[in-house]
């Protein structure tokens, strides 16, 4: 897997996001239709580039796109 795809997985994922609101990685699969190693690389590049943040509540770990708010 190249930084490219990669980085074309991470526009799918963000779109989802964006879309869709939080998202396990489970339901980021079924989703995207991805599998679960290009979700999680996809999510680790859009957390390297402060782009996705996550929240665990019982157990299980949302992940959401990161929307700046200008005042």
């Amino acid at each position: 897997m190249d930084k490219e795809l990669i980085g074309n997985l991470a526009g799918i994922v963000w779109r989802t996001l964006n879309e869709k609101g939080a998202l396990s990685l489970e339901d980021l699969q079924r989703e995207t239709r991805l599998d679960s190693e290009s979700v999680c690389a996809a999510v680790g590049w859009l957390a390297r580039e402060d782009k996705v943040c996550y929240n665990e509540q019982n157990g299980i770990t949302s992940y959401y796109v990161y929307k700046e708010q200008y005042y």
